[in-house]
């Protein structure tokens, strides 16, 4: 099997050499990343420019760009003919209405465009521990229940401390407050976090709060049929 391997965090970052190493018992695995730290990109691309693209070795390159357009140009630029594409593993958490402003996530909704089976992973900041622990009984687990598809991306997140098990989640949107301190003419953005207590027990951030791994499918398009159907009856004056 051959596996390409991204993230938003570069190239080296410690969160993609733990993956590499592990992945590299499953298959062929080849790393093409950001070149820099992109965190926060989501699934931005770079359009109207040259890419530069650093050949690490045979099997590692550093683009100069987005984590989508790693994602674009291994699959549509290589002469490589992935099987699977794993994003991350990401320092910090990919959860909530997070997904959107991921790059983690967004170089999966890339790859999807080339119908290839994509999963991110994602674990606290700077603590990859469990990760390294659990990641061949998250793989078996995966691979049993046959869960990677090419209609979506398996974002997998990764708890602190104890492993209590594996849970399918939902991705739940937060309920959270955002403000801002102000200093002269600049502005710092905050949040105060929604408890986790407060949600449902299939809500990914809880899940993961409360210590299992959660594994929620990311649909590649934001839509929804049950919204759809709304809005058209609203036209319809039903």
């Amino acid at each position: 099997m051959k596996i390409l391997l991204t993230n938003d965090d570069g190239y080296n970052a410690q969160g993609i050499t733990i993956l590499r190493d592990k992945l590299s018992k499953y298959g062929e695995v080849t790393i093409v990343a950001p070149f820099e730290h992109m965190s926060g990109k989501s699934a931005s691309i770079t359009l109207g420019e040259w890419l530069k693209v650093d050949k690490i070795d045979d099997h590692t390159y550093a683009v100069h760009g987005t984590p989508t357009d790693s994602a674009n140009l291994a699959l549509g630029g290589l002469d490589i003919d992935f099987d699977l594409v794993v994003s991350g593993c990401n320092s910090g958490h990919n959860l909530s209405y997070d997904v959107f402003l991921s790059g983690t996530i967004g170089a999966c909704l890339g790859a999807t465009i080339f119908r290839k089976k994509t999963i991110a992973f994602s674990a606290p900041f700077d603590d990859y521990s469990n990760l390294i622990d659990h990641f061949d009984e998250i793989w078996e687990f995966i691979n049993k229940h046959n869960l990677p598809s090419e209609e979506y991306c398996l974002n997998i997140n990764i708890p602190r401390g104890e492993v209590k098990g594996i849970k399918i989640g939902r991705c739940y949107f937060r309920k959270d407050h955002y403000y801002f301190d102000k200093k002269d003419d600049t502005f710092y953005p905050l949040r105060d976090v929604q408890s986790h207590e407060e949600m449902p027990e299939w809500a990914d951030y809880r899940q993961v709060h409360e210590g299992y791994i959660s594994i929620v499918p990311i649909s590649r398009l934001p839509f929804s049929e049950d919204q759809y159907q709304e809005v058209l009856k609203k036209v319809q004056g039903k």
